[in-house]
């Protein structure tokens, strides 16, 4: 076999940009909504956005055929585009969906008073807790279960299940799970921390 060594490209001889490295402000607050393995930075979907339309290249709308957790989603719309993307992980599209509307301030406000009132003035059965998979046994105490059971209800009981609204705090909820379990917290495997201290689920 001969190569023709004037065809090869060496890497080292590829210019860095720094445009395509560094942001140009901080990410805004959502993107930090929900933990999430292999999140690429934000900025690079409106650097893109700004690259094809200085090439004349109209953007009217953005696919993610692996959208994970809506990086792109939420910086498409940011930028007034159109936005559709699929993922498999419903995690994923949780966080997704919850990135992908405008919320407003005061209502998340009322919502979460509400919420942590029912929290503190609600009363759960012990057989709801004995009823939960035993996985859950394994990752959380008693306690933890209770008051994440608490806490979800709280959820369900205020906001209607087909608001945005429901999505938000739901995503959030999640995000509390890995934190308030007895994982080890910096391990990518399914890992118990022995020494792990209790954290208060509110």
């Amino acid at each position: 076999m001969i190569i023709n060594r004037k065809n090869i490209r060496s890497f080292d001889y590829i210019q860095v940009s720094d445009k395509w490295n560094f942001g140009d402000k901080k990410e805004d607050k959502m993107h930090r909504i929900h933990a999430y393995p292999a999140k690429f930075p934000a900025f690079l979907t409106t650097k893109a956005i700004e690259f094809a339309e200085s090439k004349k290249i109209k953007v009217n709308s953005i696919a993610d055929i692996f959208c994970g957790c809506g990086t792109t989603s939420y910086e498409a719309i940011k930028n007034k585009k159109e936005f559709f993307g699929f993922d498999i992980n419903p995690v994923a599209t949780l966080i997704a969906k919850t990135k992908s509307r405008k919320y407003s301030n005061a209502v998340l406000q009322k919502y979460f008073n509400l919420i942590l009132h029912k929290y503190n003035n609600m009363n759960i059965d012990n057989p709801e807790v004995n009823l939960v998979n035993e996985r859950i046994k394994y990752w959380y105490n008693e306690k933890q279960i209770f008051n994440l059971l608490k806490l979800k209800k709280a959820i369900q009981n205020i906001i209607n299940l087909k608001s945005p609204y429901y999505n938000f705090f739901m995503c959030a909820f999640s995000n509390i799970l890995k934190s308030n379990s007895k994982w080890l917290t910096k391990s990518i495997k399914p890992q118990i921390d022995p020494n792990k201290k209790e954290i208060a689920v509110i």
